[in-house]
């Protein structure tokens, strides 16, 4: 081989070796932030993981007192709920109580109206029954 020849060679052998070397340079940049990447992505889960942790626990620890408070509040309405019945009930009755005393009185003071009147009612009762049964028995 001449000496132009080998000197291409040498030249061609230099700019290769130098481009191995830019190449294992650059590979080895790359390697290494992947390497930085996969770090940070497994930092990245273990806080995360570590964040879903706090939240379970601290759901874990809060429900129960949510249901109980919400079953402390559903107690307490349904015993409001009883109390209103009870007063219902108590009006109901005084009001029932106060109509039968009118009622009575009524009868003591004008016994004949409330004769007359009772037997109207009756009169009444009787006829609209009849002519609901009738109106019934004629349509079957």
């Amino acid at each position: 081989m001449n000496a132009t020849a080998q000197h291409i060679t040498a030249a061609a052998q230099d700019v290769a070796d130098t481009g191995a070397r830019v190449a294992e340079v650059a590979v080895s940049r790359a390697v290494g932030k992947a390497d930085e990447l996969m770090n940070d992505a497994q930092r990245t889960t273990a806080e995360t993981e570590k964040a879903v942790q706090a939240g379970i626990h601290q759901l874990r620890d809060t429900i129960p007192s949510t249901i109980s408070r919400a079953a402390t509040s559903a107690e307490e309405l349904a015993r409001a709920g009883i109390e209103k019945a009870r007063a219902a009930r108590a009006a109901v009755a005084d009001k029932a109580h106060q109509l039968n005393e009118q009622t009575t009185s009524y009868v003591r003071r004008e016994p004949t109206k409330a004769l007359l009147i009772a037997m109207a009612a009756g009169a009444g009762a009787t006829l609209a029954i009849t002519w609901a049964t009738r109106n019934r028995a004629s349509r079957h």
